[in-house]
């Protein structure tokens, strides 16, 4: 009885030492980054790079064959319509030549037709416009209407408005080109020895962009010599992949950035209807539409073909339960995350819904204020001890 005591002893103490030994050689808890599920804002957005343009701008070229004179302007000078921004000396024409001025004479005239009728056809696009607002004020005063259905009825009225903005100046435009071109055939026949100089104005009323011919030298007819737009008519154009182009809308917030400026708010104002193709940086054709957005409030400090950073804001809510999509594990039929429970950590399979830049909304399987692991690795599975890195 007596050696089976001591027996048991032994054995009992034999397995404390195991057991204690074990204790301490058993590997030490993994050190995780852990993020509280919280509740908060959540934006999905579409991240492109975008540039700047003068939506109201003309490009003046020579209206004639000649020697175009030393151009005193440049870019940042103002110029008034009707302004002078270049003066050229026609040569003496021949036959041919005069034929041809002739011809361009009635080429200009047919271009000015043209521009009166889309300056009718906007009108009528504008007066439609019009009478839908009327309309939806009133319904909206009624109730049967929301304020940004009324809203989008009156952006419409203002985009209409600047569209036959637009087109009025294309009038000036085409009936200053037939004029120049009219000109071109005055005192520019054989018998007048030296050709009387003919001006060429600027249509439209801004400042100067850019200077293409600024030296004495002969040009031929359509060689660009000034460009001439309104810098407060900035707009930003973002070109986006074509198959993402489902997702914006005509109305939609746009977040510009420039380095060492704070952030613009702009509104998507239109969405051209033709793709176009593209070769990405990795040498990929991809076919991209042009996003183009009217900035909410005057911009400085930008000008003419600008790099910005642009954000689409395609959906934004307000108290969404959200985690880092860093942390999430994929699974064969869906996602799940390892969360710290009692220095464990635990597998919960999750259901998700909207994804952000850097966070995903939760809307299942995970409760606020649950320990998620961001990052995990290999070595981290359900059941690992794991512990809060400083």
């Amino acid at each position: 009885m007596l050696m089976t005591r001591a027996r048991a002893l032994w054995i009992v103490g034999a397995v404390v030492v195991v057991g204690a030994v074990s204790w301490r050689m058993r590997p030490a808890p993994l050190a995780v980054e852990i993020v509280p599920a919280t509740f908060g804002s959540l934006r999905v957005t579409l991240e492109e790079d975008g540039r700047t343009r003068v939506r109201d701008h003309v490009e003046i070229a020579a209206p004639i064959t000649g020697r175009v004179d030393e151009n005193r302007l440049v870019p940042g000078d103002s110029v008034a319509a009707n302004g002078v921004v270049a003066t050229m000396h026609p040569a003496p024409l021949d036959a041919r030549a005069r034929a041809e001025g002739s011809a361009l004479i009635a080429q200009a005239a047919s271009r000015t037709r043209e521009a009166r009728s889309q300056v009718a056809q906007v009108q009528l696009a504008l007066d439609e416009a019009r009478r839908d607002r009327s309309r939806a004020v009133r319904l909206a005063a009624e109730g049967a209407l929301s304020d940004r259905q009324r809203e989008e009825a009156e952006r419409l009225v203002l985009d209409r408005e600047r569209e036959l903005d637009v087109a009025n100046a294309r009038v000036n435009a085409a009936r200053e080109g037939e004029r120049a071109a009219r000109a071109a055939l005055l005192g520019a026949s054989p018998a007048s020895g030296s050709a009387s100089a003919v001006r060429v104005p600027s249509p439209i009323r801004g400042r100067v962009l850019r200077v293409f011919e600024a030296h004495d030298r002969v040009v031929m007819a359509g060689t660009p010599l000034v460009e001439v737009g309104d810098p407060a008519s900035l707009e930003v154009v973002s070109d986006i992949l074509s198959r993402d182009a489902s997702q914006v809308a005509v109305g939609m917030t746009m977040e510009v950035r420039s380095s060492g400026r704070p952030p613009m708010l702009a509104r998507v104002s239109r969405i051209e209807p033709a793709a176009f193709t593209k070769r990405s940086a990795l040498g990929v054709d991809e076919q991209r539409v042009n996003v183009i957005g009217q900035f909410e409030q005057p911009v400085s400090g930008l000008g003419d073909a600008f790099e910005v950073d642009v954000s689409i804001i395609l959906w934004q809510g307000d108290r969404v339960l959200r985690i880092p999509s860093s942390a999430l594990v994929p699974l064969d039929s869906g996602w799940a995350v390892l969360a710290l429970v009692d220095g464990r950590a635990r597998r919960h399979e999750v259901r998700i819904g909207r994804r952000g830049g850097r966070e995903v909304e939760v809307t299942g399987g995970l409760a606020a204020g649950a320990l998620v692991i961001v990052r995990p690795d290999e070595r981290i599975v359900d059941g690992s001890r794991v512990r809060p890195a400083p």
